[in-house]
């Protein structure tokens, strides 16, 4: 049986996928796990941390301040560590697992137990655990186990109220959206810390808001049933809640420094790209001088991209020419630029797997994923390149948009691997095939919710003096997170950062950047811009993402 916390780590760009295997994630492994028991100590003694602002990014210099929380030594499960601050909107919760894993795909649940108003009489007792922590009101669940996947893998993330049962007993209740208290959990992909965030004023139906001090404890619920936590801990907030409505909404977009390039990639969402006059309006509000598109309908050819551009709002930035790609099958990509000129790159207008790739891992794959191949072998890949000249660098565009859904190294994992090797390659040949090799941009939706390796193969040494290509951050406007992706209707799974985009360091500075969305904007200058707060809601789940260039002086 293959461990579910694979001893991979992505984060320091190890390979962790072969091509020739697809495995379901197996279940948690039994043989180094122990029936929880009750802790002689039921609330742990830690100090309160003083205040420190987090960016909700995925990566973990700025916890460098916050002292540990609680954590298991020795531990007996796969949780192993959790620190925890606040600001006056959010509480921030990190936490660190034995090996690398999927937050919302894991063999099991992590249940985050809270006791939101620090009263025992309150709420009531979960996973027998009654001396660890009573008084629990609301877990948050990530890896949610009412949906699960293959091999008992789970899948996405839910709020569930504590209820009672009659007789002193208590359950966990109906799973209801994250999205009610703001939940954020970073990074998307695979690995061995994560950090996340509560609403400090959130309310849903008689859940009241998170008091001056909470009780909380970190649960894991493996897919064999078999439960393991940390510690319960004491959290005394540092800063007083501001509870303050649509505090962060923005009155401007930010202006690109003079002499940059503001490259703007977007996955258009295809169905309703067949409708694009929200589109027009939402790419012209940034104005963009480079636009990269994915997740373009079938039928887009050269005359509806024209009619596109040619919208007014569009227009009025100037003169926009394009190319597309012809693999992708139902969805492809696109690259456009305005006043300047624009050429396809000719090993790239389709970019196909190479031969036999797909059915060497097809052999392996498991029945119920037969089809994912049938797919591919019709539509190939969903990218092309295209060259544009900026500040007098030659550079490559490449959009893409890899294979979605799935869990670490299940067959989606996997074709996302082949799709990135396969695009490397095009991308390599059409570098070589130049006397002077060009800078390159590679950016769309990488949907990276499994490994990371589909995102390394695309860094890993492309950058004009050998080295690896820089991953740009994009700031949701008015917060502090990496999101560009969120979908509160369906509300399943968390707001995540699947759309990247990759650049040449060596030769451009990144002067810029920012996700975008009518939601972060204040009502009057939404409607200065002919949007309202709904109408990115209403195109598009994914938001748009800047990233503003300049060449290196």
């Amino acid at each position: 049986m293959r461990p579910f916390f694979s001893t991979a780590t992505p984060r320091l760009g190890r390979l962790l996928l072969g091509v020739g295997t697809i495995a379901g994630v197996a279940a948690c492994s039994v043989g180094t796990a122990t029936r929880m028991r009750p802790d002689a100590h039921p609330v742990a003694a830690r100090p309160t941390t003083a205040r420190v602002a987090i960016e909700l990014d995925g990566r973990l210099d700025d916890w460098a301040g916050v002292p540990l929380w609680t954590d298991a030594a020795p531990s007996s499960g796969p949780l192993q560590s959790a620190w925890a601050t606040d600001d006056p909107h959010w509480w921030y919760v990190s936490f660190s697992v034995r090996d690398s894993v999927s937050h919302s795909a894991m063999a099991g649940t992590l249940h985050v137990l809270i006791d939101v108003d620090d009263n025992i009489s309150t709420g009531g007792t979960v996973f027998d655990i009654a001396r660890g922590l009573a008084g629990v009101d609301l877990s948050l669940d990530l890896s949610r186990s009412d949906k699960p996947q293959a091999n008992g893998v789970g899948a996405g993330a839910a709020l569930r109220t504590v209820e009672a049962t009659g007789a002193g007993a208590y359950r966990l209740g109906a799973y209801r959206s994250a999205y009610d208290l703001g939940v954020v959990a970073l990074p998307t992909w695979s690995a061995t810390r994560f950090e996340l965030r509560i609403a400090r004023g959130g309310t849903f139906d008689g859940f009241a808001r998170l008091g001056r001090a909470v009780r909380a404890r970190l649960v894991f619920e493996s897919a064999t049933g078999v439960v393991t936590a940390l510690p319960a801990a004491r959290y005394v907030f540092a800063t007083a809640s501001d509870t303050t409505a649509n505090a962060n909404l923005v009155s401007a977009v930010p202006a690109k420094t003079t002499g940059s390039v503001r490259v703007a990639q977007w996955n258009v969402s295809e169905g309703s790209f067949k409708t694009p006059a929200n589109h027009a309006k939402l790419l012209a509000a940034v104005a963009p001088d480079v636009i990269l598109l994915d997740e373009a309908y079938a039928g887009t050819s050269d005359s509806t991209l024209a009619d596109f551009f040619a919208r007014a709002e569009l227009a009025a930035l100037g003169t926009w020419r394009f190319v597309y790609s012809r693999s992708g099958g139902r969805q492809h990509t696109v690259v456009a630029t305005r006043d300047r000129d624009i050429r396809q790159a000719s090993s790239m207008v389709r970019v196909e797997y190479p031969a036999g790739v797909l059915d060497s891992v097809r052999a392996t794959a498991l029945s119920a994923s037969q089809h994912l191949f049938d797919i591919e072998v019709q539509a190939q890949i969903s990218s092309t390149g295209a060259w544009i000249t900026i500040d007098g660098i030659e550079t490559l565009f490449v959009p893409l948009d890899l294979q979605s859904g799935g869990f670490f190294g299940n067959a989606q994992d996997q074709l996302r691997v082949l799709q990135s090797r396969a695009i490397r390659a095009h991308v390599q040949r059409e570098l070589a095939s130049r006397a002077t090799r060009g800078a390159l941009v590679i950016a769309g939706d990488f949907n990276a919710i499994g490994s990371y390796e589909s995102v390394h193969t695309l860094r890993q040494g492309l950058d004009v003096d050998g080295s690896d290509l820089t991953l740009s951050d994009s700031w949701r406007l008015g917060e502090r997170t990496l999101v560009t992706w969120t979908d509160p209707k369906a509300a399943q799974f968390l707001p995540g950062r699947l759309d990247l985009t990759l650049y040449a360091d060596a030769v451009f500075e990144r002067t810029g950047g920012f996700a975008f969305t009518s939601a972060d904007l204040a009502p009057a200058f939404a409607a200065s811009l002919g949007l309202t707060p709904e109408t990115s809601a209403r195109t598009a789940d994914h938001l748009i993402v800047v990233t503003d260039l300049r060449r290196r002086r």
